[in-house]
């Protein structure tokens, strides 16, 4: 925070002079007390993941495969070995190499970068299939979070940016598939501490309806 020729300070964000000596800034509403606004940046591919799981979904049905064609002859008699192996091949089998489809199609992106960024200015979100979004911190004055389970143990986060109690702008991330489930983490604790840093308010937990 920098004093001006005329007595008041200027903004550590916004650079607007600010006639008396408070803790908001009057024109972007920042807290003028706290120095530490660096910005914070999230960038990452998911191809780490989509091999690991590639990779031991393949290890399953190698395994499932040896155990029906190798092993289940040495221990039952032709008939139950066949049966054994039939069940095995069709059921374990197909599943294995039905959850390895669904990954590959999931991940089928999983090489484009995703990337959070979160700064004085505002904050943007990237990620695949979905376009750029921006937000200024100007433009709302309540972020509400809306976090729910959704497939192979993710969560979806829905974010809301509302101003005036109507919702500005929306952006939805889905984790483990958009980020980590440890960098969706890290996201909302940034949104909080930044909102708190802006003079914004920030609630976890509400499921925010629409308005139109």
């Amino acid at each position: 925070m920098s004093a001006n020729l005329n007595g008041g300070t200027n903004c550590p964000v916004c650079g607007k002079e600010n006639e008396t000596e408070g803790k908001f800034c009057q024109s972007c509403g920042a807290n003028m007390v706290t120095s530490d606004f660096q910005p914070f940046e999230i960038s990452q591919t998911m191809r780490f993941r989509k091999n690991c799981f590639s990779f031991c979904c393949i290890i399953f049905i190698g395994i499932v495969f040896y155990f029906s064609l190798v092993v289940a002859p040495s221990v039952w008699p032709a008939f139950q070995a066949a049966v054994v192996a039939v069940l095995f091949i069709v059921l374990l089998g197909g599943v294995s190499i039905g959850g390895l489809i669904y990954i590959l199609w999931v991940y089928n992106d999983s090489g484009v970068r995703r990337l959070f960024s979160i700064s004085p200015k505002g904050i943007r979100i990237v990620v695949p299939k979905q376009p750029i979004f921006e937000v200024n911190w100007s433009e709302f004055d309540l972020i509400q979070l809306y976090k729910h389970a959704g497939f192979h143990n993710n969560h979806e986060y829905r974010f809301y940016f509302v101003l005036n109690d109507e919702v500005y702008k929306e952006f939805n991330i889905e984790g483990s598939i958009d980020f980590s489930g440890l960098n969706c983490r890290a996201i909302v604790s940034k949104m909080k501490q930044y909102a708190a840093k802006m003079n914004k308010q920030f609630v976890k937990g509400r499921r925010r309806k629409k308005k139109y």
